[in-house]
């Protein structure tokens, strides 16, 4: 996974702070194709050598950039998600969606996942599958397995189910970005896919 250099994270804070706020506001107003590191730069107020001191190349700024955003959003979600406790991985999946849709429709962020999901091919899908993975992880921790081990499913199964529900969480969040439905619409939606998956099994 595309990483900082050691270096970014000795310098003083409020630069790195300055370096992030500019990549962040960069990323929010072009999708990633377009989006300029000169423009990073000079909002940032440093050099250009000083970037490739701190990061190897954009891709590594912007998938940076994604894992900030999306660890310092994280922890709304799990309280929202121990709060409701949910049952079985089809409730967790969901939990995750609701989120998704609340972080794309308001919020200082928006426009940031917006341009994301709308950059979105293989490559970035790849990075971003590892990325999305590595933090679910973290933040659900031992609670996966339990619902894995609760749902009596081999290992095996229980991965390819989650891959199903992370493609479908990506579509619906794609359909509710091109079409902007009201979110009890895509909601409406969403549920009908999940009962024909259960169905399927």
């Amino acid at each position: 996974m595309p990483v900082p250099k050691e270096l970014f994270f000795t310098i003083d804070p409020e630069k790195r702070s300055r370096i992030m706020e500019a990549a962040i506001h960069e990323f929010s107003s072009q999708m990633y194709d377009k989006a300029s590191i000169n423009q990073i730069i000079k909002e940032a107020d440093i050099s250009r050598g000083s970037f490739y001191q701190y990061f190897e190349n954009k891709d590594d700024l912007y998938f940076f950039s994604i894992k900030t955003l999306l660890q310092a959003t994280a922890y709304r979600f799990l309280k929202q998600f121990i709060a409701a406790q949910p049952e079985d991985i089809y409730a967790v999946y969901r939990a995750l969606f609701a989120y998704n849709l609340q972080l794309l429709s308001g919020g200082e962020y928006k426009d940031f996942f917006r341009n994301m999901y709308f950059g979105m091919n293989y490559r970035l899908q790849q990075e971003l599958k590892t990325i999305f993975s590595s933090i679910r992880n973290e933040m659900l921790e031992n609670r996966l397995d339990a619902l894995r081990r609760k749902s009596g499913y081999a290992v095996s199964y229980f991965q390819e189910l989650m891959n199903i529900l992370e493609l479908n969480n990506r579509d619906l969040l794609m359909v509710y970005i091109s079409k902007s439905p009201a979110i009890e619409d895509i909601m409406e939606i969403y549920d009908l896919r999940i009962q024909v998956i259960r169905t399927a099994q």
